[in-house]
């Protein structure tokens, strides 16, 4: 099967997922490009070109994702502005330095940062007043500048850590940092573009697919999203978080 056609439904299946948990993509479409195309008679997608990939993916799946959250009242506007640029200048720096990063380091980074996430999204969640919310600005911006550099390096954004981190230390209701997050993770998603594209690590035949895929499929997700109980939500994000943790940490360990 040639790679575009398993591009196109990688695609369309991560941002399906990201519009509906607010994930970014890249956490489903890391694993199903490294690991998909030798399965069914592709060609191997290098590492490397994968989190170019994702970074694609992540620009236009957040930014329909984080319109359609945004029209439901589910985006904090402030939030997004607070750690969204520190984010992107993090995630800029992340991807730079990516050029020289192994792929084994950064299959380890993917799994570490996905399996953290996890782990913070099985924790219970309180409900809060959406109306009142109080974050502690520095710490807010140490959290975007930690999630965006090494979410630059493996071209996911982090989202899915912004996500627990805006529900479990910064004290976000579940639903507004679903939404939010895609709006942080556009400007972290933005910047590691630009670096990855510096550093020759963009395919952009394929690029073009994943981009369409995801003007397609992210709206979808987020219209379905906006219907689930944000705990039910949480609960898929984590499963999948683990998933994909522990399958890139097998491969970060043992290269297979």
């Amino acid at each position: 099967m040639p790679d575009e056609v398993i591009t196109a439904a990688a695609g369309l299946v991560a941002s399906f997922l990201s519009g509906l948990l607010g994930i970014g993509g890249g956490l489903v479409l890391t694993p199903l490009l490294l690991y998909l195309p030798p399965l069914v008679g592709g060609v191997a997608i290098p590492v490397k070109i994968v989190t170019g990939l994702t970074i694609v993916q992540a620009i236009s799946g957040s930014l329909l994702g984080a319109i359609r959250h945004r029209s439901y009242g589910n985006v904090s506007v402030p939030l997004v502005w607070l750690m969204g640029p520190p984010s992107a200048i993090a995630s800029l720096i992340g991807a730079l330095v990516s050029q020289g990063t192994s792929d084994r380091v950064l299959l380890l980074i993917f799994a570490v940062m996905a399996f953290a996430g996890a782990v913070m999204l099985m924790l219970p969640v309180e409900p809060r007043d959406a109306n009142t919310i109080a974050v502690r600005r520095p710490l807010a911006i140490a959290i975007a500048l930690v999630i965006g550099f090494f979410g630059g390096m493996v071209g996911i954004g982090g989202i899915a850590f912004i996500i627990a981190a805006l529900v479990y230390i910064l004290r976000v209701p579940a639903r507004l940092a679903i939404g939010t997050s895609l709006g942080i993770g556009l400007f972290a998603a933005v910047a590691a573009l630009v670096g990855k594209a510096a550093t020759a690590q963009i395919d952009a035949p394929l690029a073009s697919i994943v981009f369409v895929s995801a003007l397609v499929a992210s709206p979808m997700g987020a219209a379905v999203s906006v219907r689930t109980q944000p705990r039910l939500l949480l609960g898929i994000l984590s499963a999948i978080v683990i998933v994909a943790a522990v399958r890139i940490a097998i491969t970060a360990l043992t290269g297979r």
